[in-house]
């Protein structure tokens, strides 16, 4: 499976300072970023995590989905053309701004803004986490999940089953399709929500002990 984690996530938001105490006070993430109108945060060893961005309408800005090899990506990149998906490549400043090697994008059925990366950078300090924590649960299995609203769950499940390669975990069609998918041992990194509508349901992170939580 080429697309191997959920490498980061980026949220639009007017509401930076709340989600400054969110992240970093509660949830214990490591703030890395407080320039103009973005805000980052580290979980781990990767330069980044979350980023949010005060610019345009509130909900998800976009998902960056992590491939194992520039071979891979070369290989998505032409399927999804082949497939009628319109594929952008980005220069060096854009990837650097992502802090990753190799960077794409493009929409998904419903007008999500899909990013795909290969060659994450790694950071050279220790993460210090925002609140006493052990913590969060990543590695291979990447940042966490995601879960979105769709107007048509047929239309992304070909997108993201078929054409991204995503496994399907488990599902349900009562009373909506619900899909849930994997891309490692993680049960599932995407899932999808047949409710009529389109943008971002929830999205998790795991932390590495139950106290990390309650003491949250």
């Amino acid at each position: 499976m080429s697309i191997c984690a959920l490498g980061y996530i980026g949220i639009r938001s007017g509401r930076l300072d709340d989600w400054s105490q969110f992240a970093t006070d509660l949830l214990g993430m490591q703030q890395v970023d407080r320039g103009g109108n973005v805000r980052a945060w580290r979980m781990d060893d990767r330069k980044q995590r979350l980023i949010v961005t005060d610019d345009g309408e509130e909900g998800l800005d976009f998902m960056g989905w992590e491939v194992d090899t520039p071979e891979n990506l070369d290989r998505i990149a032409s399927k999804l053309e082949n497939n009628g998906i319109a594929v952008k490549w980005h220069m060096r400043a854009k990837a650097d701004e992502r802090h990753v090697t190799q960077l794409l994008s493009c929409y998904d059925p419903d007008g999500n803004y899909i990013e795909l990366f290969c060659g994450p950078h790694i950071a050279s300090e220790p993460f210090v986490p925002g609140r006493p924590i052990t913590g969060f649960r990543t590695g291979t299995l990447g940042m966490g999940h995601v879960v979105l609203h769709t107007l048509t769950a047929e239309k992304l499940l070909w997108f993201y089953r078929d054409l991204l390669g995503f496994a399907v975990s488990d599902y349900g069609m009562k009373p909506y399709p619900l899909y849930f998918f994997h891309v490692n041992n993680r049960h599932h990194s995407f899932a999808i929500v047949g409710s009529g509508r389109r943008g971002l349901h929830h999205f998790m992170v795991e932390l590495q002990a139950l106290d990390d939580v309650g003491q949250g």
